[in-house]
């Protein structure tokens, strides 16, 4: 093998030593490292991000169902709001009417949504609902900064 090609090589600018382009030397090893690794957490945020999408979309669905339960039980949902504490554990936090809020018929409110939890919450997976009732001292501005970062824009 010959070590340098003049038509080819590469002075360095310290010495008058001359590099063939098809050798490979440290910096060269640095950079494909430095390159890979970039290339290797663009891909990881990638994929988190599919499976933070996956999961947000199973949380919304399931979230809409216990809404519409509620409504058809003749609950006053005033909003529902969504908070993801990672990619894999979602929140939901229901507002109802004072009134209904204080009833029997909230308790089967609250079955049908543990029923769900359990239904979807699996491996990696988990949904939590929480309810409260509408109240002068609650602020949607509070809700904003806890977290809370959907609300659901229903008809």
């Amino acid at each position: 093998m010959i070590a340098t090609k003049t038509k080819h090589a590469t002075s360095s600018p310290s010495n008058n030593w001359e590099k063939a382009d098809d050798v490979i030397t440290h910096n060269d090893v640095i950079d494909a490292y430095i390159r890979g690794k970039v290339v290797g957490r663009d891909e990881a945020q990638m994929a988190m991000k599919k499976v933070f999408e996956s999961n947000l979309d199973i949380a919304q669905k399931n979230a809409e169902r216990l809404f519409s339960l509620l409504m058809n039980q003749g609950i006053n949902v005033a909003s529902m709001h969504l908070k993801a504490e990672s990619i894999n554990d979602f929140m939901i936090l229901i507002i109802a009417a004072q009134n209904d809020y204080a009833s029997e018929k909230f308790l089967k409110a609250i079955s049908a949504g543990r029923q769900i939890k359990n239904e979807c919450s699996k491996g990696d997976f988990n949904l939590q609902f929480f309810y409260t009732y509408t109240a002068d001292t609650l602020k949607e501005d509070c809700l904003d900064a806890d977290g809370y970062f959907l609300k659901y824009a229903h008809a």
